[in-house]
């Protein structure tokens, strides 16, 4: 088959051919038969071994019993001999005589047997093996006789080697008592090979080894091999299983590799251990004679039988093998297989069948072309599986997802070797159930291939039942390759959202400061986190442990304990509330908490606990406090900016009327001294308002924080010495100046005119509080980013403190509220701006520091104030003069002036023009670029920095991208321009100025060239 599903190789409706039927037939009658028969034989060759089994053990016990007889005739001769009247009279040598007429009456078998005769201590003093007087040894089992003689009890001893003798030996002894404690020992020793022969006398059959060992494990004698084993410990295998039975048997490997069946029996006597061995070989051969006599005899008859239906079934089967071979060519080729029948048969049946195939493959041939065109369109593979012979058959595009080559009808694991190991075996079980007629297949698996690549494939299908009974399944094959991985990012994006959330629940638990705990339904802790972990430490010196019982803490604290109790059953049977309570030991610490008590659910509802989220009440009330005083902060912060707003603006507003004023002013000079009518001394007393005007709108630049500052990197300790002089000249007589400088105080960033007009109002301000005169202290000092007691609002970093201090009346809780307000002053009328404390308010703000007042009503003030640490690579000396005013010959010289306000402008320009100067005038950025683009012959813009629309910065930066290198002088109320301007290096103009320092800066930064 190509890219249809190919049929079996072997007919499935028509059961099985005629020659295995009667195949199957012959082996129906003759299997019964011949298994009842091996049955039979393998039960009697059973019988047989356990038989053999059981004499191994019967024979055991005979033997222990064997033993013990011939110990206890020894034992019986000692007892006679111990009643000799010789011995009795002490005459050794008769006695000597008389052990060896005893022994030699015992016959040949005692050959080797001798008789001791020892003291307590082991002496031998008579010996039947040398003549009596010949010097003796001590004999070899001291421990043997001394037992006897303390035990007086016969003692039967293990195999020793004998001191006389030479030779493994036993013996027996008794003690001898008189009257007394028992002096004397008689031992009879018996040589080992004696027991051999009481082995060997109970008839042992062929094959069969009987062995002998002592208490310890050590081998007596054995029946076979027994020069090789006598006194050779038995292995720790055997001596372990034999050790704690007296009787049973077991298995073991000879020494010399035979496996053997054994029985043991224990002598009772003298504990010796009697073991007969059987080979297994011995046992299992009834076993070997018996199924070979049944595989020989039953398999000639089966093959006689098998040859006899063979002939007969292949007579009748021809025709029926002549159809079968129709159907496999068109199950193998499919509908374009041509029919293998072409002469009819004299079977009717097969000829009717035949019929049915020639027009079945009509049908498939137009069935397959419909199929190959979906297939193609889908991208589908086919296949089926036969449950009746396990057999595969899949399409082109089946094999060629599974990575094989086509293998129609071959088995299952043919086609799904590139399948993965541990995927295999479901398809084996959707395949191979036990109900193959019931139910869906399906299985999705991960398929390699030799680039390296994995694709997933689904496996789905059906099982289908013919009229006749015969199941298969069909289905199909689909790659969904992009769809698993589509489906497992979805599923990767879900586990972890949910891991993120579940670690973030926790997290949150964890870092709640409310104390969040949990319990079971027995009041155990199932959870908690640490807030309540340390706050119940806190609370009752115990530190709370999961599974532990919540009210044990609470053992010392009954009226608590009852009270906690109630409030958790409460919560355990399912209420939901929330109640303030007192908790904790009053010997410890005790707090108000609210806590909000719930019941905790399993997913059907059941109630499993119950839990709390308890909160510090006082700490809630605390912290409101705080954020009472924060939000007061809050609104005197914002009420002092929204001043600062409208103070920039209006001292931004009086600048430029100054500014026109002064002008104005300069002109009105200027011409009185060409020879007009002029008033010098009125003209002094408004240029002098002009500068109080000026100083008034420094003061509220500075407390606007709106001011431009140059900060340098000063030494303040030098500064504030050589201020000593001014401050005594202004503070006059009554006021004793001190200074308190640090030695190694560190220089400080700041803008040193600002800071000595900060510290001169300042120490005016103190001795205007000292009104009958007094101390004023300046004290400077190093303030450590890590030193206590720095103000909250100070920035990170060292700082340098400069405290201006005196003895003076000083301030109400109420005007200290006050002091730093724009405008407040406690002065009469006339006596003051109320500026001078918001200046320096503003002056350590703009600066990067702050300003601290400290003052209690009638014990003086001290202010403050902190400013940043300057780096110390910075050049102290940055403190450039202006170029002094360049006198240059007249030169003519155009300047574009850009100011939008039109008094300014105006007054600017006269200036300007009766100084030389050729003007072209602008009231705004765009239209000084409009000026700029009609005569951009100009020497030098003249511009405002506030301006609407476009900032005087956002100007030069447009003219200089046009012509770079264009001479600018900027002019400006605000010290926003500073960061921006230095970044430009634009030279800048503080307004209000004077006239004649205006034309000397625009001459200094003219070009050589033009002249005005």
């Amino acid at each position: 088959m190509n890219d249809g599903v190919a049929g079996d190789d072997r007919p499935h409706a028509g059961g099985l051919s005629l020659r295995t039927g009667l195949v199957l037939l012959v082996m129906a009658a003759l299997l019964p038969m011949l298994g009842f028969a091996g049955w039979t034989v393998f039960r009697m060759a059973e019988t047989q071994s356990a038989a053999i089994e059981r004499s191994g053990q019967d024979l055991a016990r005979t033997l222990a019993v064997a033993i013990d007889r011939e110990l206890m005739a020894m034992e019986t001769a000692l007892q006679v001999l111990t009643t000799s009247p010789h011995l009795a009279k002490g005459d050794l040598a008769a006695f000597h005589r008389q052990a060896i007429e005893v022994l030699q009456h015992k016959g040949s078998r005692r050959e080797g047997v001798h008789i001791v005769l020892s003291n307590a201590q082991g002496q031998q003093l008579i010996n039947t093996r040398r003549p009596f007087g010949e010097p003796l040894p001590r004999t070899a089992v001291t421990g043997l006789v001394r037992r006897t003689a303390d035990s007086g009890q016969t003692q039967i001893s293990e195999i020793f080697m004998g001191v006389v003798a030479q030779r493994p030996l036993v013996a027996v002894a008794l003690p001898i008592t008189r009257n007394g404690p028992s002096e004397h020992v008689l031992a009879m020793s018996i040589p080992t090979e004696m027991f051999i022969e009481v082995l060997r006398q109970q008839s042992l059959p062929e094959g069969w080894i009987a062995a002998l060992w002592d208490r310890q494990g050590v081998v007596i004698t054995r029946t076979a091999a027994s020069d090789t084993f006598t006194g050779t410990p038995i292995s720790a295998e055997v001596f372990r299983r034999t050790a704690s039975a007296s009787s049973g048997t077991f298995t073991a490997v000879a020494r010399d590799g035979t496996p053997l069946f054994n029985a043991f029996a224990r002598s009772e006597l003298s504990g010796w251990t009697v073991a007969v061995g059987v080979p297994q070989t011995l046992i299992a051969e009834p076993m070997r004679r018996s199924v070979a006599l049944v595989l020989c005899g039953g398999g000639i008859l089966l093959l006689v039988s098998l040859a006899m239906a063979l002939v007969v079934g292949r007579r009748i089967a021809d025709p029926v093998a002549a159809l079968a071979g129709s159907a496999l060519a068109l199950g193998r080729d499919g509908p374009h297989a041509s029919p293998v029948m072409t002469a009819p048969t004299p079977i009717r049946e097969v000829n009717a069948v035949a019929g049915a195939l020639n027009r079945a493959a009509r049908r498939l041939r137009d069935s397959e072309a419909q199929q190959r065109l979906v297939m193609e369109v889908v991208g589908l593979g086919v296949w089926r599986f036969d449950t009746r012979s396990r057999r595969f058959h899949g399409s082109d595009h089946t094999a060629a997802l599974l990575g094989v080559p086509v293998l129609d009808g071959a088995s299952v694991e043919s086609w799904i070797r590139n399948v993965a190991a541990d995927h295999r075996n479901a398809i084996r079980a959707a395949l191979f159930r036990d109900d193959p007629s019931k139910g869906e297949l399906e299985a999705e698996f991960p398929v390699g291939s030799p680039d390296g690549q994995v694709r997933w494939l689904a496996m789905r299908g059906s099982c289908l039942t013919d009229p006749d009974g015969t199941t298969r399944a069909v289905g199909i094959l689909e790659d969904v390759t992009e769809r698993r991985r589509a489906h497992e990012m979805q599923l990767g994006e879900l586990v972890d959202r949910h891991a993120s959330d579940r670690r973030l629940f926790a997290a949150i638990i964890e870092s709640s400061t409310d104390l969040i705990v949990a319990v079971d339904q027995e009041c155990r802790y199932i959870l908690f986190n640490g807030a309540y972990q340390r706050e119940v430490e806190a609370l009752y010196g115990h530190r709370p442990a999961i599974g532990q019982r919540l009210l044990e803490m609470m053992d010392h604290l009954p009226t608590a304990q009852i009270t906690m109790e109630s409030l958790w059953s409460r919560a355990l049977g399912g209420e939901r509330f929330t109640i303030v309570e007192e908790l904790g030991d009053p010997t410890v610490q005790r707090k108000r908490y609210e806590m909000a008590f719930g019941t905790i659910l399993d997913s059907s509802g059941r109630r499993i606990g119950a839990y709390h989220v308890g909160r510090d009440v006082e700490e809630r009330e605390r912290t409101g406090q705080a954020l009472r005083e924060i939000e007061e902060t809050l609104h005197q912060a914002r009420k002092m900016e929204a001043i600062g707003q409208l103070t920039g603006g209006i001292a931004h507003d009086f600048n430029n009327l100054l500014q026109a004023i002064g002008t104005s002013l300069y002109l009105l000079r200027t011409a009185g001294e060409g020879g007009g009518s002029s008033h010098p001394q009125a003209l002094d007393m408004a240029e002098k308002a002009v500068e109080r005007g000026a100083t008034l709108t420094q003061h509220l630049l500075a407390f606007s924080r709106r001011q431009r500052l140059e900060p340098k990197t000063v030494d303040v300790g030098a500064l504030v010495t050589g201020m000593g002089g001014l401050l005594e000249r202004t503070l006059g007589g009554t006021t004793r100046i001190v200074t308190e400088t640090d030695p190694s105080l560190w220089p400080a960033r700041v803008d040193p005119n600002q800071l000595e007009m900060a510290i001169l109002n300042l120490a005016i301000n103190a001795r205007d509080a000292m009104t009958a005169g007094g101390t004023l202290t300046i004290r400077t000092g190093n303030c450590p980013d890590d030193m206590e007691g720095r103000p909250l609002d100070l920035a990170a970093g060292d700082c340098v403190s400069i405290a201006v201090a005196d003895t003076g009346s000083g301030m109400s809780e109420e005007t200290a509220a006050r002091a730093f307000e724009p405008f407040f002053t406690t002065k009469g009328v006339g006596h003051g701006t109320g500026l001078g404390l918001s200046m320096v308010h503003g002056l350590a703000a703009q600066s990067g520091g702050t300003v601290v007042l400290t003052t209690r009503l009638g014990s003086g003030t001290t202010v403050t104030l902190y400013l940043p640490r300057a780096d110390a690579e910075e050049d102290a000396g940055q403190d450039a003069a202006l170029p002094a005013a360049v006198q240059s010959p007249p030169r003519p010289a155009t300047i574009l002036l850009v100011e939008d306000e039109a008094l300014v402008r105006m007054a600017t320009a006269t200036v300007l023009e009766q100084s030389g100067f050729r003007i072209m005038e602008a009231s705004s950025g765009p239209d000084a670029l409009d000026a700029f683009a009609r005569d951009p012959e100009v020497d030098l813009v003249l511009t405002d920095y506030a301006m609407p629309g476009m900032t005087g910065l956002e100007l030069v930066r447009e003219l200089r991208a046009r012509r770079p290198g264009l001479p600018v002088l900027m002019v400006t109320g605000y010290a926003e321009i500073q960061r921006a301007s230095a970044l430009d290096g634009l030279p800048i103009l503080q307004k209000p100025y004077q006239a004649n320092e205006l034309v000397a800066r625009i001459r200094a930064a003219l070009p050589a060239a033009p002249s005005a």
